[in-house]
């Protein structure tokens, strides 16, 4: 009895021997294999290209792409994520309609000019950014120049004007702008001369002539720089200045009239104008975000 309990306990802890084996046996070994050099890609880390964000600067190309300049080494990057934009118009195509009148010379009239009447002008105005206009207006001459011994006439004529603004702050409210533009002038009237006194020092003599009505054409080119300011709802007032030239005029036998309708005295390459305006919207300003990608259409877009 005693034997059997003996060989029982023998077989158990040769069991327990067995199982405790098993696992040991089981697992596998592993060695660490080092790769050979230049069998495994190289990854290279770039350092970015600036690091100090304050001597960056916002600006925006030519053609409306947002680039960061650094102040201090002048570097540019474009924004990526802005390149397929494009500066946008705020404004509708057909935005407003105005007209004026050119109160300068009424006024200058009233505190002793001789030449000069008064003026009117159209314009209509696309995207607030581009402006054809027309001129029309008269023109009236009645003048002695001081120390001169004539008086030169020219009876009321016409004068036409035609070219274009460009509002420079188009994206900005259209009740306060910044023009500049061209026109094209041309002129046809009549001019005299009267009253032309001729001495004669040798035999302390005087004697009166004239020049009769002669007739004549002018045109003449105007670069003109301006502003409007919004007075009361659709009313405005504009001041212009303007240099213009003449490009060709017509001959006379007589010599060159000293005032042209539209122009001027001849000689002075300066003038001034001042318009009260009187303007009528005819599209809604295009809801916010000036930028917009590429292709996309809004409704002030659509006519």
């Amino acid at each position: 009895m005693k034997s059997g309990k003996v060989v029982a306990t023998a077989l158990t802890a040769v069991l327990m021997l067995i199982a405790g084996a098993l696992p040991a046996g089981a697992q596998r070994r592993i060695t660490p294999v080092q790769p050979k050099p230049g069998t495994l890609p190289t990854v290279k880390v770039e350092e970015p290209a600036f690091t100090d964000q304050s001597t960056l600067a916002e600006r925006r190309d030519a053609q409306g792409n947002i680039v960061l300049v650094d102040t201090v080494t002048g570097t540019e990057w474009v924004d990526t994520t802005l390149v397929n934009r494009r500066a946008g118009m705020l404004y509708p195509r057909l935005e407003s309609v105005s007209v004026g009148v050119d109160i300068w010379d009424p006024v200058m009239r009233a505190i002793g000019q001789n030449y000069g009447m008064i003026g009117f002008w159209g314009e209509v105005s696309f995207h607030n950014r581009y402006k054809p206009i027309f001129e029309f207006g008269l023109g009236q001459c009645d003048d002695t120049p001081d120390g001169g011994n004539f008086t030169f006439h020219v009876p009321l004529s016409p004068y036409f004007k035609a070219g274009i603004n460009y509002n420079i702050f188009y994206n900005n409210s259209p009740d306060y702008q910044f023009n500049v533009g061209v026109r094209y002038g041309f002129s046809p009237y009549r001019w005299s001369v009267t009253s032309a006194s001729i001495r004669d020092d040798y035999w302390q003599e005087s004697a009166t002539t004239s020049i009769p009505s002669q007739s004549a054409t002018a045109g003449y080119f105007e670069f003109v720089v301006g502003v409007k300011v919004k007075i009361w709802r659709w009313l405005s007032m504009g001041w212009t200045a303007r240099y213009h030239s003449i490009i060709h005029e017509s001959k006379s036998a007589y010599g060159e009239p000293m005032y042209i309708p539209g122009y001027g005295k001849r000689g002075n390459n300066f003038a001034g104008s001042f318009s009260i305006i009187y303007t009528l919207p005819l599209n809604k300003k295009r809801s916010p975000g000036v930028n917009k990608p590429e292709g996309a259409t809004t409704t002030g877009d659509r006519l």
